[in-house]
Order: structure tokens, then C-alpha cells, then sequence
């Protein structure tokens, strides 16, 4: 088989160390056709430890195994980045290049070499240029768009290599709309490497539930019609609102039973919704005073057991005099008995003050 002149260019999607038996990466190489061509095919990179030959592939023939050199990596710490509403979002991105040979890097000029930085937003099946950087070309290129900034520089400036960069996108407040993929890819000479990250934007619920803190049912009737706000969260999909009843005669935890119904969305100006869920009670029995009524949500942004807030019912009837009761009738004979004794002073005054007015006529 005729030696072939190889570069590769490795993308990766994320850092992972490379235990105990081989790994593969999916890849692709840039192959130098003659005539001052070059043609770009899919590989599979095999990472393994320890010399030796390469274990064998029974897909390959021993003689289409190449030698080759991984001469330019890029790669991302957080490939699916989370970023909360309105915070700023840090789309990290590094890359390193190796000369393939070092006769090719002492017939280049030292320090490491010119390159290019591109990134792209892709989202429902729509794509833009979203920045483009060279280092000491900024006046050529494009205004960046959504008030995205890079950080386009090699991070240290050996005169032979090999040479890291650091090509990490800013986004401030990023809202709902620039969710999506995010395509980075570095140009070097006769070289390029890309790499996607998904950035997911998401919020999670505030959650309130009305009237509260209690309701007030006779036995018999039902309790008033119990309403759950849910607020200002994103992505829209992905609700679902429990209703539960805590403490009840049949245990402590339970389904609350009445017709229960969805407001529509309510769209907030920063990218958010909200909802109201309803709940109309079945009339309840003594049984139930004391019990809560509980509005239980779960969302992908929140934990697996969701975000809930309740109120106690309280049946008329069966409610003693609670400690905020003693304290006000409390306070109440107090201020009574001061104003019983404010005015026997004021009648006792003005009856001495009649007297002395009287002897003075005499």
C-alpha cells in the first residue's frame, strides 16, 4: 500500500480520561492528494495506553492501519451547558496544535501561527454567524451579534510548539431565543477542527397557593375554590401540578379529590410563563379540620420530589381558642382596664375641681 502524508484533526466533545483499554473517537482527517489538494475523510481515532501495536480491528485490514500525526485538537469542558434566565452564559472552548514533524515546525517562522475563530448559532432549523475573530485583524471582521464577546488568543507563545488556545464565548443575559447549538470552529492553515455544545436556557418555578394560610369550610360544604400560582419559569414543557390532601382521615398523604383545571399561558417579557392551576374541593367532614390542602409541582429545572406550598383547612365548629387567641383577649382586657382607669381619674379630677371652685365663691 502506498504511504499516504496524513493530518488529523481531532474534535472532541468533552474530556474524559482514557482508562484501562482502548477508546475510540469519532473523527475525521484532512489527507494531502498532491497537486497542492487536499481531501477530508471520516476516521476513527483509537486511544489506548502503553506501547505496542494497536489491537486488531476485524472490519480493517493490518495494511489500512496508518500511522498518523494529531496535529490540531479542539475540544469544550461543558458540551450541554445549563444557564439560568437573564445569566450571563460561558460557552468554553479550548484547542491545541503540534507541528506534525520538527523539520515543519523549524521551517516555519517561531511562535505559534495565525488562526481563525468562528462561531455559529443553530436553532430550529434556522443558522447565523453568530462572532468571527482572528487576533490582529479585528478591524476586518464582522460586528459580533447578541452583545457576544470571545476570548481568541494562544495561551502561551513557545517558539516551536506545541501551542494551547483559548477560543471561550461570553453571552450576556441570554434569553430563550438563543438556546440551541452552538458550533465553534478554529482555522489554522491547511487545517480546521470543530466542536457543538447545546446550550440548554431554563428557570425554575415560584410556586404560591391561595387563600393562605387557612380555609374555612362548615361541615358538609365545600371549602372555597383553591388556586396555585406557578411563575415566571421556561421552558413551558414539562409542568405537571399534583394536588394533594396531608393529614386527612384516610392517612397522611393522599390525592385531593374535586374538579381541578389549567389557566392559560401568560408570557412575561423577559422569556418566562406563568399558569394558574384550579382546584374546587368536595365538601368536606369534621374529619378533615386540621388537614392541608398542597399544591405539588414538578419541572426538568427542579429536584425529583418538585416544589409544593399548602394550606390548612380549618372546619367550622371544631376550632379551640388557639394561642394568638389568649394573647389578644389578653391584650384586650388590659387596654380595657386602662381605659376604665382613665377615666375614674378624669371624673375624680374634675370632681375636686368643681369643689375648689365652689369655696372660692364663698
Amino acid at each position: 500500500m502506498k504511504p499516504l502524508s496524513l493530518l488529523l484533526a481531532v474534535a472532541l466533545a468533552l474530556v474524559t480520561a482514557v482508562s484501562a483499554g482502548p477508546a475510540v473517537i469519532e473523527c475525521w482527517m484532512v489527507e494531502d492528494a498532491g497537486g497542492g489538494r487536499l481531501t477530508k475523510k471520516p476516521a476513527a481515532l483509537l486511544l489506548r495506553q502503553g506501547p505496542g501495536t494497536p489491537p486488531p480491528r476485524p472490519d480493517l485490514e493490518p495494511e489500512l492501519y496508518l500511522k498518523v500525526h494529531a496535529v490540531l485538537t479542539v475540544l469544550t469542558h461543558s458540551p450541554v451547558p445549563r444557564i439560568q434566565l437573564g445569566q450571563d452564559a460561558l460557552l468554553d472552548l479550548n484547542f491545541a496544535y503540534m507541528p506534525p514533524t520538527s523539520e515543519a515546525a523549524t521551517s516555519l517562522a517561531p511562535g505559534p501561527p495565525p488562526f481563525g475563530l468562528e462561531w455559529r448559532h443553530q436553532h430550529l432549523g434556522k443558522g447565523h454567524l453568530l462572532l468571527a475573530a482572528t487576533p490582529g485583524l479585528c478591524e476586518q471582521m464582522p460586528t459580533p451579534q447578541e452583545g457576544a464577546v470571545a476570548f481568541a488568543a494562544w495561551d502561551d507563545d513557545e517558539p516551536w510548539g506545541p501551542w494551547t488556545g483559548n477560543g471561550t464565548l461570553w453571552l450576556p443575559a441570554v434569553r430563550p431565543f438563543q438556546e440551541g447549538a452552538y458550533l465553534a470552529t478554529i482555522h489554522l492553515p491547511y487545517l480546521q477542527g470543530q466542536v457543538t455544545l447545546e446550550l440548554a436556557v431554563q428557570k425554575p418555578p415560584k410556586v404560591s397557593l391561595m387563600p393562605a394560610p387557612l380555609v374555612w369550610a362548615p361541615p358538609g360544604e365545600a371549602p372555597p375554590e383553591l388556586v396555585c400560582h406557578v411563575s415566571h419559569y421556561y421552558p413551558s414543557k414539562g409542568l405537571e401540578v399534583e394536588w394533594e390532601l396531608r393529614g386527612g382521615p384516610e392517612g397522611s398523604f393522599q390525592k385531593a379529590e374535586g374538579q381541578r383545571w389549567l389557566s392559560a399561558l401568560r408570557h412575561h417579557s423577559d422569556g418566562s410563563v406563568s399558569l394558574s392551576a384550579h382546584l374546587q374541593p368536595i365538601p368536606v367532614t369534621a374529619k378533615h379540620h386540621g388537614a392541608r390542602y398542597a399544591c405539588r409541582v414538578h419541572h426538568p429545572t427542579l429536584p425529583a420530589l418538585g416544589r409544593s406550598a399548602e394550606v390548612t383547612l380549618e372546619v367550622a365548629g371544631l376550632s379551640g381558642p388557639s394561642l394568638e387567641d389568649g394573647v389578644g383577649l389578653f391584650l384586650s382586657a388590659f387596654l380595657l382596664l386602662g381605659l376604665i382607669k382613665a377615666l375614674g381619674w378624669a371624673v375624680a379630677y374634675k370632681s375636686t375641681l368643681k369643689d375648689s371652685e365652689e369655696k372660692k365663691v364663698q
